[in-house]
């Protein structure tokens, strides 16, 4: 609806038409009750709190919220009105700020709705409530403000206090990229103590100016991105997925099993070489289960229901086999190495149904020479996950020539019920996201070259909008796993778009074991005693190791780089094999792209992915600029085919 109203500010006018639509409704006196099963969001808890009285099912489907602030926008049909009257200005703002979800018992307790019933009785009781209402014998639960929320709104400075301190935590969390959180904070707040009709203008006027942002666009972008990726023409699944098997209970194997029992609900098999590599895993499963459970996300009927279907093995334990016998899917997150990857295929065909699938986790490996070791390579298929896998939403599925089109529907299937947003790319070295990313970190190893400031470098790209900067992210990766994708690229197909860096000095780093967060140090220094949010400093060892390997090379001075080139230099060799993906056809879309650079290394959901922000910019002018950079540094800065007659024609990406 809001994108077919080309000028936004016609929103305003619509949005008060719609106000005056429910105040000649509740002029009539007759009792409006929302019975509620299944999704109230957005609008639909709007229009739930202009009742009179809600009630909601026991349903698991049923949520309640407004998470228009997720879309770039605020609540605009009078939820920053209703709300905080309903449950209280700091729970309110809580609920838009965040757009979180809040279940119907939660829901009761905060006074969003009046009554929780079973599915069955919806009906009946909402119509027996109707009829109270009208006959005054049933009457909507009022608020009923505790100590703290008299102190915090009925009080000059308890809510000088209270909106101080929200406005501290949306500059926190927005980092000044997002206007819709200042948005609903302002409109709470200027309107606090004014008349109904002022507030619910001033409401409409800031939805209307928030739906003409590109931020709002970007992420409405991602929205219905998030959604068309899914889509595809493999069919179905030929068998159910009920067992998923892991192979490796490390950080990655622990957190796709995590994934698999908590959010997939499907029966769980981990299992690892031994008793402790296998216990780790659990442990690690059974602490994040634990933390939903003390923070009360789950109950503890839940917990125990999930961790029974999780079942833990090793080699050593005779009955594997027959467990793995019954698996529908293995998912491997063995060693990064086509002969670990051969000797597991082989392993595991001999113990598996025949209909099983066998998925690996590599990271770049392509799948094609995975499944030359295959019995049935057309059960055979990646599943590249990225760490650490319960927070990441991104799993890359790639299919290799052979495999069926059904276990592609599988692995889809299986992704989202994960909890995830897959996307499908081509079998090709790094798939999409380390492929576009290689050329990106070959630019940081040629700026670090030219002596760079590594602490600017973060800045910089933190500065554009990026969750952590480049020298961050090879620590938080591992330096030893950075190298080991970057020397698998650099001999791959990209040819002179791997240029321009030099890796010598990170082979150094992992020659001296400095490997990053999780050795204890890599680019900076991460101290076991360190406290929480704590500024990190740079090795003093590494610093010392760099400037011995740049003295040898005769560099005397750092580079003088703007913030700016820092920004392009590195955005721009993402971008462009971005572009050489879209090109090669290694993703199916710009959607796929855009999804893939968000959800996958968190390119800033405000500028809604590489094909977006070509949108927005231009694709000229960013043609133009590379080919400055391109004369200026060489070849690998040369524009994408797709990029130079994307510009010549004038043509967007996204229509």
């Amino acid at each position: 609806m809001i994108k077919g109203v080309k000028d936004k500010s016609q929103l305003q006018e619509i949005t008060m038409k719609a106000h005056a639509f429910f105040k000649e409704i509740k002029s009539s006196k007759i009792p409006m009750v929302a019975a509620i099963n299944g999704a109230a969001l957005g609008g639909g808890l709007e229009w739930a709190m202009y009742c009179d009285y809600r009630i909601a099912t026991t349903n698991k489907k049923t949520v309640l919220g407004l998470p228009e602030v997720k879309l770039g926008l605020l609540p605009g049909m009078g939820g920053t009105l209703h709300l905080p009257k309903l449950v209280g200005y700091a729970t309110a703002l809580d609920m838009m700020l965040t757009g979180k979800n809040i279940k119907p018992d939660k829901a009761k307790k905060m006074g969003l709705v009046d009554l929780v019933v079973d599915q069955a009785s919806l009906e009946d009781v909402a119509i027996t409530q109707a009829k109270g209402l009208a006959e005054g014998k049933v009457k909507s639960n009022k608020r009923k403000k505790d100590f703290m929320s008299m102190f915090l709104e009925d009080t000059p400075f308890g809510r000088h206090m209270m909106f101080n301190k929200v406005k501290e935590t949306v500059d926190k969390n927005s980092g000044g990229f997002y206007p819709s959180p200042y948005a609903i904070l302002n409109v709470v707040k200027n309107n606090f103590g004014k008349d109904r009709m002022t507030h619910l203008k001033d409401e409409a006027k800031n939805f209307s100016q928030l739906a003409a942002t590109p931020v709002s666009e970007a992420l409405i972008g991602l929205f219905h991105g998030s959604n068309a990726v899914k889509k595809h023409n493999f069919g179905k699944p030929s068998h159910e997925i009920k067992t998923v098997a892991v192979l490796g209970a490390g950080l990655m194997g622990a957190g796709i099993a995590q994934v698999s029992v908590d959010n997939g609900k499907y029966n769980v098999l981990l299992k690892d070489k031994d008793v402790a590599g296998v216990s780790r895993g659990e442990k690690t499963i059974d602490d994040a289960l634990k933390g939903k459970l003390k923070k009360k996300k789950i109950t503890n009927h839940t917990y125990c229901e999930t961790t029974s279907r999780l079942t833990a093995l090793h080699d050593n334990i005779d009955s594997w086999k027959k467990h793995f016998g019954k698996a529908d899917i293995v998912i491997e997150a063995v060693f990064e190495e086509l002969s670990v990857k051969h000797k597991v295929l082989k392993e595991m065909e001999e113990v598996l149904p025949q209909h099983a699938i066998f998925a690996s986790n590599t990271s770049a490996i392509p799948i094609g020479k995975i499944a030359e070791g295959a019995k049935r390579p057309e059960r055979v298929i990646g599943m590249h996950y990225f760490s650490p896998v319960p927070m990441m939403p991104l799993p890359e599925i790639i299919a290799h020539k052979g495999t069926a089109p059904d276990v592609c529907a599988a692995a889809m299937e299986v992704g989202s019920r994960q909890g995830k947003t897959p996307i499908f790319v081509k079998d090709v070295p790094g798939f999409f996201v380390n492929r576009a990313l290689s050329p990106f970190m070959s630019e940081v190893t040629a700026l670090v070259d030219e002596g760079v400031d590594l602490e600017l470098m973060d800045k910089s790209m933190k500065k554009f909008g990026m969750p952590v900067g480049p020298i961050t992210l090879c620590d938080e990766v591992g330096i030893d796993v950075s190298n080991h994708v970057a020397q698998f690229m650099a001999k791959a197909d990209l040819g002179v778009r791997m240029q321009g860096g030099n890796p010598d000095y990170i082979n150094l780093m992992v020659e001296k074991k400095m490997l990053g967060r999780k050795t204890g140090q890599g680019f900076y220094l991460y101290p076991k005693d360190a406290k929480k949010g704590a500024a990190k400093q740079l090795n003093p060892e590494m610093v010392q190791a760099l400037k011995e390997y740049r003295d040898a090379k005769g560099w005397k001075k750092g580079a003088d780089v703007s913030p700016d080139d820092i920004q392009f230099r590195l955005i721009s060799r993402f971008i462009n094999e971005a572009a050489f993906c879209l090109q090669d056809e290694i993703i199916r879309s710009p959607a796929d792209g855009d999804i893939g650079s968000v959800f996958g290394i968190g390119f800033p959901p405000f500028l809604g992915g590489p094909f977006r922000l070509l949108d927005s910019q231009g694709v000229q002018s960013f043609v133009d600029r590379m080919l400055k950079f391109r004369d200026l540094k060489g070849p690998q800065f040369e524009p994408a085919q797709i990029l130079k007659d994307y510009a010549k024609n004038n043509k967007k990406f996204h229509s």
